[in-house]
């Protein structure tokens, strides 16, 4: 995956909308604000679309973490619906925008397979394909006997089939919007981390670099990689770590033979693992929630090829070629969230379903600051934040222990994990 040329800029003194981050979130709202009319820099950290929104493993699909019911309970049942078939307005709004913009990135309608990695996790999943069917999302309980159909893995006791979900290559997604971003006329400034982000009653302060920059209005589009730079953002999004890796090249048939249909593939764990064949099809590409340390990767990779082997005994003797780590942003709601905080606009916290969701909420997001609209069923829910919550990160081993616990405890049979 190579990035279209981009002309080297800078940051002005003086800006109209300046987006912080250069992900899928930061690059469509960027697109439809610059085709509304507005002038645009976006600025990134490090280099353009090097965050997870390059890193992660290209399932699109109409998932929302929240449970119905549970929303039922909180919302009434027409809110709660509402709320939770944003993911299927998401995942129609991307598939149409990939086809009216002619989009290159390997967009295939290949069906996503759950499988239960315990007999117990079944009764989740059922409740599960329920849940869907209610908000009218198609899907098939799949016996263990036609497991093999999906996926050639000992691992599973069954599982459940979504034949409308999807795959892209995440990373020629990015390129096209970045193409389609400076045809509009959008500025690139990588490797321009903003910061100390003040909002004001007309404007907004903050530097750029070591540049002060007065933007008229900002848009936070960090995600998993939100900083202290707005304190108030940060309170709100807990960042969460995925490894992927991918096997050397492989011939091809071997590929198939493990996914006959393509699918993406995942397990019932909290601590999923997810995995799909490349997109060119002559690799194995398996994403894990392991714990990381972002400063030596490779510390990880022995748990990570136990998974594996885990689910493919008959890669053993199969090399990892490349190994990256990504994060994601989550929320205490379990919910995505867009909206205006005085000058600021936000689309953020996708809870690891980002892929299409963050098409959508892009371009709400620009409706919304164009003055056009942009109302989605989230509106008027509250971003939350927790008495003491900064944005550490210390949390992510011992949550990921607990999982790991519950991962090999009998399940009550109400949700998937």
């Amino acid at each position: 995956m190579a990035l279209p040329q981009v002309p080297a800029a800078t940051v002005e003194p003086r800006e109209d909308v300046l987006v912080v981050g250069s992900g899928f979130t930061g690059l469509y709202t960027a697109l439809h604000l610059a085709r509304g009319g507005r002038q645009v820099v976006v600025c990134d950290a490090g280099e353009i679309g090097w965050g997870c929104s390059t890193r992660n493993g290209g399932q699109v699909s109409s998932e929302m973490k929240p449970d119905l019911d549970d929303f039922i309970g909180r919302y009434g049942e027409d809110r709660a619906r509402a709320i939770l078939s944003t993911g299927i307005e998401a995942h129609r709004h991307l598939r149409q925008f990939v086809a009216e913009e002619g989009i290159a990135c390997n967009y295939s309608i290949c069906g996503h397979f759950i499988g239960a990695h315990r007999p117990d996790r079944m009764e989740g999943l059922r409740h599960f394909l329920r849940q869907n069917a209610r908000l009218g999302v198609e899907g098939e309980e799949i016996p263990k006997g036609r497991v093999s159909d999906f996926v050639a893995s000992p691992q599973f006791h069954g599982g459940v089939h979504l034949p409308d979900w999807a795959s892209l290559h995440p990373g020629r997604l990015v390129a096209e919007l970045v193409r389609l971003c400076l045809a509009a006329g959008v500025r690139f400034v990588p490797h321009c981390r903003v910061s100390r982000i003040e909002d004001h009653v007309d404007h907004i302060t903050c530097l750029a670099g070591q540049r002060a920059v007065r933007p008229a209005h900002l848009v936070m589009a960090t995600d998993g990689y939100t900083d202290g730079a707005s304190k108030w953002v940060r309170r709100r999004v807990v960042s969460l770590a995925s490894v992927v890796t991918a096997t050397e090249a492989m011939d091809p048939a071997k590929v198939q033979a493990l996914y006959p249909r393509a699918s993406m593939v995942y397990d019932t764990r909290m601590n999923v693992t997810y995995h799909r064949p490349s997109p060119d099809g002559d690799r194995v590409v398996i994403g894990t929630v392991v714990p990381v340390n972002v400063s030596n990767v490779a510390a990880c990779l022995p748990r990570v090829r136990r998974n594996i082997l885990r689910l493919f005994p008959q890669l053993e003797g199969v090399k990892i070629a490349h190994v990256w780590t990504g994060f994601v942003g989550a929320t205490f709601s379990h919910l995505p969230h867009v909206g205006l905080h005085g000058r600021m606009g936000y689309a953020i916290g996708y809870n690891g379903t980002g892929v299409a969701m963050s098409s959508y909420l892009g371009m709400k997001l620009a409706q919304k600051m164009l003055g056009k609209g942009g109302e989605t069923a989230l509106d008027g829910l509250e971003l939350e934040t927790r008495p003491f919550f900064h944005g550490q990160t210390w949390y992510r081993r011992p949550v990921l222990a607990l999982h790991d616990l519950k991962d090999n405890m009998a399940s009550r049979g109400a949700t998937i994990g």
